[in-house]
């Protein structure tokens, strides 16, 4: 992880509070292989993920067989990451309470493509957390810390490509607008209204544009306090998976996130070398100098 140290200079002071505008990483949210090889790299606003070797033969660091290591071989590994503003861990929006909107978009490819069987995907990733303000009853109820996906697959399902959908957690089902994936660059959007407690997702890909309705996420709790609610208190990001570990997929794959386009939230690239909106009203100005300066001293992001 990265520290950030002391700076003298007041406009290096805003290059680095704008640096905290990042990704975080979670490696291994699944790990059917835990002793498969990831690595991950962000430099220039590309974000790079690849889980490779994934045969659940770990060692040990003398090179012995350790079957500590092994794993049950069962049927993937996924790893995700989340828009941070602090770097210490996922930033956590709350549309849903004060009616704002939140927009997340970014470009992405996967390696390999077209395979006979589905054996990589990735997309955006949608995480809700419990309300802490709800009592233990609603938040026990199981699908809260639910996640949601907005997916790409690599699979060549008779020539047409792979699956592009959202599904899980609070999302609503969305098949993609009919948009199948054969290979290269392809953007995600997602839109969450917080007045009208909808989400929007679309799909740009082989200049066509393909667009949800507004959609009504939920679950049994939703009337809850007065509901209904929509996606309140959720962090946002992508992933990426590795499935079939267990079915002969040594493989892997890799997953490349804004490497053909920023990454951008509501409308804005955050992300990527010098970027500098620190209060993200679209300008790098004085107002965001003033609260570089305000809360400098107060420690360091790691």
């Amino acid at each position: 992880m990265k520290r950030w140290l002391m700076v003298l200079m007041a406009s290096a002071a805003v290059s680095m509070w704008a640096g905290a505008q990042d990704v975080w990483v979670r490696p291994y949210v699944w790990h059917d292989d835990a002793s498969s090889t990831f690595t991950w790299s962000f430099v220039n606003g590309c974000l790079t993920l690849s889980d490779t070797s994934t045969d659940c033969q770990g060692t040990e660091p003398n090179g012995d067989p350790d079957p500590e290591w092994y794993s049950q071989c069962g049927w993937g590994n996924r790893h995700v990451w989340f828009i941070t503003m602090d770097g210490n861990g996922p930033t956590w929006f709350d549309p849903d309470t004060n009616g704002s909107t939140l927009e997340l978009e970014f470009s992405l490819d996967l390696t390999p493509v077209m395979q006979d069987e589905r054996t990589v995907e990735a997309g955006l990733f949608v995480l809700e957390r419990p309300f802490p303000r709800f009592p233990r009853e609603v938040n026990d109820q199981g699908n809260w810390w639910a996640d949601g996906v907005l997916m790409v697959a690599n699979e060549r399902a008779g020539g047409a490509g792979g699956e592009i959908a959202a599904f899980g957690g609070r999302l609503p089902f969305w098949n993609g607008g009919g948009a199948r994936y054969q290979g290269g660059p392809i953007t995600l959007i997602f839109r969450y209204d917080g007045a009208q407690k909808k989400v929007r997702y679309e799909v740009r890909y082989n200049n066509q544009t393909y667009t949800s309705d507004w959609l009504s996420p939920g679950d049994f709790a939703s009337s809850y306090n007065g509901g209904p609610h929509g996606l309140r208190y959720f962090a946002i990001g992508g992933y990426l998976q590795i499935n079939r570990i267990n079915q002969g997929n040594t493989a892997g794959g890799t997953a490349r996130f804004g490497c053909n386009s920023s990454i951008k939230l509501n409308g804005r690239a955050v992300l990527g070398s010098g970027m500098g909106d620190v209060n993200l009203d679209g300008c790098v100005d004085d107002a965001d100098l003033l609260t570089v300066l305000f809360n400098f001293g107060t420690g360091c992001v790691r």
